[in-house]
């Protein structure tokens, strides 16, 4: 349906009544998780706020104090039926915006955002904004850039080779909604500031970005989830092992993850996604608890060290917590903040093809008898808790919807 009119019960926006803010993120608990504490900072202070979404999506937005506006997505449901080729991967979510964008289109009729808050210059929401004239700003789940990875020399180890057609695919859409805007010159407005949802720490060459730039950290929602796990007794140490919310259908590993902590003086809790069947894994040692999903951040408050692929929504509700990171990255991004965990001293990583159950055994004692790793990582959660999170990102929109 679309949005319905604002009943004016707060600060004035530009059409009158509370201002409105829409955001519109890749519809995945990653790109979701990361602004909920925005969202419902932003629903405190007055702001209304909208979040396009799908439908299995709607109830957490709602939940945040966002009001979901659903829409279709074309984009394959299930992770096997994606591009082996993740080059390609722009190429689809290009062709998914184009599919959307008449019917966030019609949900929004009823009265337009006064800002549009994207993580994707080429998706629905920012296309929208550019055809409507509406302010939009960028915002990073991931690491910052000064430029959009379309735009960068063709010839550079590692470049996008589907770069020239991606390119050519938002220039016509574009054009076909008549925004006037060359291509080049929106995505480089797009990527002149905006808010990054890490640490400053974390970001490579921090100190090139300038003021427009707001590093808030991440800016979880107020409140951990509600109950469904409940602690072991005593002060055993309590491990995570996740592999995110897309890319999880893996049971040897979890298998293999057990056998890794049977007998050890720790108690391991295993979230192994909803197409894994904790069954599946047989017989369990006394000290190791599956679940399809676990409630991540009261596991987190408690854990001392967490497994995983290496996402940057677990990475950073890992630092959140002040919990070290062992990481078994399966996907280059992941790779990346694998890198950048042992970079700063934050964590272990260990090649997928080379894991077995005694290589993480020996990981994880010799990671959690690491007292230069914990430090590090509790100088981090300091940082974050300086940062102002979901405070300092809502006080950016804030400043943002001042200058539209």
């Amino acid at each position: 349906m679309p949005v319905p009119p604002d009943d004016g019960a707060a600060a004035p926006g530009h059409g009158g009544g509370r201002p409105h803010v829409a955001f519109f993120t890749a519809a995945a608990h990653s790109h979701i998780t990361p602004l909920l504490g925005t969202v419902a900072e932003l629903v405190r202070r007055g702001v209304r706020v909208s979040y396009a979404t799908t439908e299995r999506f709607a109830p957490m937005v709602e939940a945040a104090g966002a009001e979901a506006v659903t829409f279709r997505s074309s984009l394959p449901a299930d992770p096997a039926d994606w591009p082996t080729d993740t080059r390609r991967l722009p190429l689809l979510y290009l062709a998914d915006a184009r599919a959307t964008l008449p019917e966030l289109e019609d949900r929004f009729a009823g009265r337009p955002p006064d800002l549009v808050v994207t993580e994707d210059p080429a998706g629905a929401g920012a296309v929208l904004a550019a055809k409507r004239g509406v302010p939009s700003m960028q915002v990073w789940t991931y690491l910052a850039t000064p430029r959009h990875w379309s735009r960068t020399d063709p010839h550079v180890p590692g470049a996008n080779p589907f770069a020239g057609e991606f390119l050519t695919g938002l220039a016509g859409f574009l054009r076909d909604e008549g925004v006037p805007t060359d291509v080049r010159e929106h995505l480089d407005a797009a990527f002149s500031g905006g808010l990054v949802l890490v640490p400053r720490s974390f970001q490579p060459d921090a100190q090139s970005y300038g003021d427009a730039y707001t590093f808030a950290g991440p800016a979880l929602p107020p409140e951990p989830e509600p109950g469904g796990w409940t602690p072991p007794p005593g002060d055993v140490p309590v491990a995570l092992v996740t592999l995110g919310s897309i890319d999880h259908a893996h049971p040897e590993f979890h298998a293999m993850a057990a056998e890794a902590f049977a007998g050890l003086d720790w108690h391991l809790v295993m979230a192994v996604g909803e197409r894994t069947d904790p069954a599946l894994l047989g017989p369990l040692p006394p000290n190791v608890e599956a679940h399809r999903w676990v409630p991540q951040r009261a596991v987190l408050a408690r854990a001392s060290l967490v497994v995983h692929h290496g996402g940057m929504a677990t990475t950073m509700e890992s630092l959140h917590h002040g919990v070290p990171s062992l990481v078994v990255p399966r996907l280059p991004e992941q790779a990346a903040n694998a890198r950048r965990l042992r970079e700063l001293g934050l964590g272990v990583a260990l090649p997928l093809r080379s894991v077995t159950a005694d290589v993480l055994r020996r990981a994880v004692t010799g990671l959690h008898a690491h007292e230069g790793v914990r430090s590090r990582v509790r100088a981090v959660r300091d940082e974050i808790v300086r940062a102002g999170h979901a405070g300092a990102a809502a006080d950016a929109v804030e400043r943002r919807l001042l200058r539209a």
